[in-house]
C-alpha cells in the first residue's frame, strides 16, 4: 500500500470529510467542519510531489489540472484539489462516494506505490511512521493486539493496587495509584500503539479481559502520537459501606419509577456507585434490569434479578437509541451510564415519567449543577416544560468527589439530596440559588450536604484540610461543622 493510500485509509477510519497536504507543514483532517493536526512531521515538498502523482495518473507536472477524480484500489472515489504555492503544492483530498472497481480498461487512476528515499532521512520517518498507522485487518484482531501490548502494565497496576494505566508514544509507562500519576520503567511499542490506535478508531471505548482483570479502555491520538488510559475493573461488585459512602444512598432504590442521578467529575466514581446501587437492588427485590454501557465494566451475577447488559457501539448505536428500544423492552430499572446530550436526557426523563427507575451519570459539581445542566441541554423555549419534568420525575442526587489520603489512597465525600416537595418546588421555580439553604436545612428529609462529609474527613484526619477545603462550596458552614479546623 502506497502512502497516499495510507493517509486516506486513515481519513476513513477517523470519519473525516477531507485530508489536507501541505509543502512543509503538518497533515491535518477537516472533521465535522473543524480542522485537526495529525500525529505526523511536517511534509517534505518533495515527498508531496511523489504523493500527488498517483493522484494525476502518473500526467507531467506541467499538465496537472486543478481538480481531479481519483479511485483507490478499495473501490473508494475522491475529488482531488491540487494548489501550487511558493513553498511547494497544497493537496486536498476530498471524500466522494464508494463505487465498484472499474472491470475493463481505460481504468480510472489507481494508486501506485510512492517512491521512499532509502536513506534515513525525515522523509523516510516520515514514511515509516505512516506505514506504522495503516491498520490491521479486522478490529477484533487489534483489540487482541491492543490487549497484549498493555497486558504488562496491567500486571503491574494490578499488583500495586492502581487504578488506572496510561501509555503514550514515546513516553514511559505511568499507573495511577491512591490518586497519583507514578512512571513505570515500562514503555510501549510506538508502531504497535500506533496501528492498534490506528484501527480501533481515535476517541473509542472499549471493554476487554486482559489475564483475568477487566479494562475499560480508552485509545486516543494526539499532537505527539498516540496513547492508551486503561481504567482496571474490580472483580467484584463492592458495597456502598466499602466504598464508604454514606447509608442514605440506598435509599435510592426504594423507588420503583423516576430519575437518580450519580454526579461528580471524571474519575470520582461515579460508575462504580451506579453498580453497587444495582447489586444492592438485585439483592432486595426482583426486577427486569437493562444496562446501557460505553463500555460494560462490571460483569453482573444476577441473583434475584433479570439483568440485561448492553454496549455502545456493540449492541446500541446511541445512548438515546437504547433507551428508546429499552421502553419496549419491558424494563422495571433502566441504568444508564452517562447523560451526554439532549436526545439521550429527553429519552432519560420519558422513560423515567412511564414507570421505570432510572439510574445515571451526569458529569456535574453538585445537585444544582446537574439540574442546571440538564435544563441548559434544551432550547430556552423548551425550558419551562423540562423544568415541570424534573421537578415531577427526579427523586435523588447523588454528588461525590474522591480526595487524596494522607496515608495513600482515596476517600469519598458525598452530597446527597432527595428531592422533596421543597426541593421540587425549587426546580419547578427555576430558584436553585435557593437549594443549598434547603439541603444544608433538610437532615430529617435524608439530606446530606457535601461539608458534612468532608467535615468528617477532617475530624477523622484522613484528609489535609487544604485538600478539602478545594472541594467546599460553603466554606462558613464547613468551618463551623469542623470547629474552625
Amino acid at each position: 500500500m502506497s502512502a497516499i493510500q495510507s493517509l486516506l485509509r486513515v481519513m476513513t477510519l477517523r470519519d473525516a470529510e477531507a485530508i489536507i497536504l501541505e509543502a512543509g507543514k503538518v497533515p491535518s483532517l477537516r472533521r465535522r467542519g473543524q480542522v485537526e493536526a495529525m500525529a505526523m512531521p511536517p511534509i517534505e515538498a518533495k515527498l508531496l510531489v511523489d504523493f500527488a502523482e498517483p493522484l494525476t495518473a502518473g500526467r507531467p507536472a506541467s499538465d496537472w489540472p486543478s481538480s481531479i477524480p481519483f479511485v483507490d484500489t478499495d473501490g473508494a472515489t475522491y475529488q482531488v484539489t491540487i494548489e501550487r504555492a511558493a513553498a511547494g503544492l497544497r493537496i486536498v483530498v476530498r471524500q466522494g462516494k464508494k463505487t465498484a472497481k472499474p472491470a475493463t480498461a481505460p481504468p480510472l487512476p489507481t494508486a501506485a506505490a510512492a517512491p521512499v528515499p532509502e536513506t534515513k532521512t525525515q522523509t523516510q520517518a516520515w514514511w515509516t511512521k505512516a506505514k506504522a498507522a495503516e491498520p490491521p485487518p479486522s478490529s477484533p484482531e487489534s483489540g487482541a493486539r491492543l490487549a497484549a501490548l498493555i497486558a504488562p502494565a496491567i500486571a503491574i497496576a494490578k499488583h500495586r493496587g492502581a487504578s488506572d494505566v496510561i501509555a503514550s508514544t514515546g513516553q514511559p509507562v505511568r499507573i495511577r495509584a491512591g490518586g497519583y500519576l507514578e512512571a513505570l520503567e515500562l514503555t510501549l511499542d510506538d508502531a504497535e500503539l500506533a496501528a492498534c490506535v490506528t484501527a480501533l478508531g481515535s476517541n473509542t471505548d472499549h471493554g476487554a479481559e486482559i489475564d483475568g482483570t477487566r479494562c475499560r479502555i480508552n485509545v486516543f491520538d494526539h499532537l505527539g502520537g498516540f496513547g492508551v488510559a486503561a481504567r482496571l475493573i474490580r472483580d467484584q461488585v463492592p458495597s456502598l459501606s466499602e466504598l464508604s459512602l454514606p447509608p442514605e444512598i440506598a435509599s435510592a432504590i426504594d423507588h420503583r419509577d423516576g430519575l437518580v442521578l450519580v454526579c461528580g467529575p471524571t474519575g470520582s466514581g461515579k460508575s462504580t456507585t451506579l453498580a453497587s446501587l444495582i447489586d444492592l437492588l438485585d439483592q432486595r427485590r426482583a426486577a427486569h434490569v437493562i444496562t446501557l454501557e460505553d463500555p460494560i465494566e462490571y460483569r453482573f451475577a444476577a441473583r434475584r434479578c433479570l439483568i440485561h447488559q448492553r454496549e455502545l457501539g456493540t449492541h446500541i448505536p446511541t445512548f438515546a437509541a437504547g433507551l428508546k428500544a429499552a421502553l419496549r423492552e419491558a424494563p422495571d430499572v433502566i441504568l444508564l451510564g452517562e447523560l451526554r446530550d439532549r436526545d439521550t436526557i429527553a429519552a432519560a426523563l420519558t422513560a423515567a415519567e412511564t414507570g421505570h427507575l432510572v439510574l445515571a451519570t451526569l458529569h456535574a459539581p453538585s445537585a444544582a449543577g446537574a439540574i442546571d445542566r440538564m435544563i441548559d441541554a434544551f432550547p430556552e423555549g423548551a425550558q419551562r416544560q423540562v423544568r415541570w419534568q424534573l421537578a415531577s420525575c427526579l427523586r435523588t442526587v447523588i454528588t461525590q468527589y474522591l480526595l487524596p489520603r494522607k496515608d495513600g489512597g482515596r476517600a469519598p465525600a458525598a452530597e446527597v439530596v432527595p428531592v422533596t416537595p421543597a426541593v421540587a418546588n425549587i426546580i419547578r421555580k427555576g430558584d436553585l440559588h435557593t437549594l443549598p439553604t434547603a439541603i444544608n436545612t433538610g437532615r430529617d428529609a435524608g439530606m446530606v450536604p457535601l461539608e458534612r462529609s468532608l467535615a468528617k474527613l477532617i475530624d477523622s484526619g484522613a484528609v489535609a484540610p487544604q485538600v478539602v477545603k478545594k472541594i467546599a462550596a460553603d466554606h462558613d458552614l464547613l468551618s463551623v461543622l469542623t470547629k474552625g479546623k
